[in-house]
């Protein structure tokens, strides 16, 4: 599994799509740059990373994941490369498996990218209230989204090994994206599963009355399903030569 771990790190050293999501991930603090830029009052660096965590986590990160899953499981079909993979005694299920901890590899690298672009950021537009704790918290809370939000995305696996190509994984990102955006405040915002982690890595899920262990549940029961349906079709679904 760590040989197709580091297969899969060297494969990233050349792809433009690597390069794209570390730009989407520094897409919300620009922005939120520009946005501090133009008022000149009551602006803070928790103000800032309060503002990109929600974005970030809540709707760029949801198109990102997107992109990532379709670019990681159906690129193998795409290239053509998956026939000579299998090959390889290694069984499908620790193939599989190694491609998701390739994924939630990825998340990681991105929330730190996004968290240091966001106190770069800070720094150059002249911001108050820099703390230690206050990066060290915003970076824990961006990451626990962010590792929340990967698992409920394992039924896109699914969807990236019946469907390779990108243009349905963005359009089904930006959709979601939307879905999110107009969720979130709403009552019944804990029971849609990618604006929980959000949610619950903030503490806003305390203004809801919906208790925690739902919102938790539905995330658990999103990963659970997306890994027992791609692991069932990957395991049993011949490769076209």
């Amino acid at each position: 599994m760590f040989t197709f771990i580091e297969m899969e790190f060297l494969k990233l050293k050349r792809s433009k799509i690597f390069l794209l999501s570390l730009l989407g991930a520094i897409l919300p603090p620009f922005l939120m740059f520009i946005a501090v830029t133009s008022f000149d009052e009551g602006n803070t660096f928790e103000m800032l990373f309060t503002n990109v965590n929600m974005y970030m986590s809540a709707m760029f990160a949801v198109l990102i994941f997107a992109i990532i899953i379709s670019y990681l499981f159906g690129r193998e079909y795409n290239e053509h490369t998956l026939k000579t993979m299998l090959t390889i005694p290694v069984s499908r299920g620790k193939f599989l498996a190694s491609k998701y901890m390739m994924f939630l590899m990825w998340v990681v690298i991105l929330t730190m990218v996004t968290s240091f672009s966001t106190l770069v950021f800070g720094f150059i537009a002249g911001l108050d209230g820099f703390s230690l704790k206050l990066f060290i918290d915003s970076f824990a809370q961006l990451l626990f989204a962010n590792v929340l939000l990967f698992l409920t995305f394992s039924p896109f696996v699914f969807l990236s090994l019946v469907v390779t190509n990108m243009v349905p994984a963005m359009v089904g990102g930006a959709g979601l994206s939307l879905v999110n955006l107009m969720v979130y405040g709403q009552n019944w915002a804990p029971f849609v599963p990618w604006v929980c982690p959000y949610l619950i890595a903030s503490g806003e899920i305390a203004k809801y009355s919906t208790s925690i262990a739902v919102s938790y549940g539905i995330i658990l029961a999103a990963f659970v399903i997306g890994l027992a349906i791609s692991n069932i079709y990957f395991t049993r679904t011949d490769v076209s030569l």
